[in-house]
């Protein structure tokens, strides 16, 4: 898990969580860490969040939490669509149920890992 002061290392993924919730925010960080390689900022809001999606070299993947709106969600889908479309977005309890085994799961499937079954 790396903080937003430091550099991603480019062997790895790298992740914007878009989170609500200190911490549920760690929680899922420590979720995605214990994934695999990845390089992990995680944000408060959604000010924060597009800074580290304007100002990060490379993002792969942006998962945005349960707690953004449909206004929300729709400015970060069209930024990412737009300045950055071969990232991916995860929508735990939009796209699919907020636990943590899904959210796991959906980020395996779109980074390209193999999870055990």
């Amino acid at each position: 898990m790396t903080l937003a002061n430091e550099t991603p290392a480019r062997s790895t993924a790298v992740i914007v969580l878009f989170g609500g919730n200190p911490h549920r925010r760690q929680e899922v960080m420590q979720l995605l860490a214990a994934l695999g390689p990845f390089t992990v900022f995680g944000s408060l809001s959604e000010a924060e969040g597009m800074e580290l999606l304007r100002t990060l070299p490379a993002v792969d993947l942006v998962l945005i939490g349960g707690r953004y709106s449909e206004e929300q969600r729709q400015r970060i889908r069209a930024y990412v669509h737009d300045k950055l479309p071969r990232a991916k977005i995860s929508e735990p309890g939009h796209a699919y149920p907020y636990e943590n085994s899904a959210i796991a799961a959906d980020v395996a499937r779109k980074i390209g890992l193999d999870l055990p079954r």
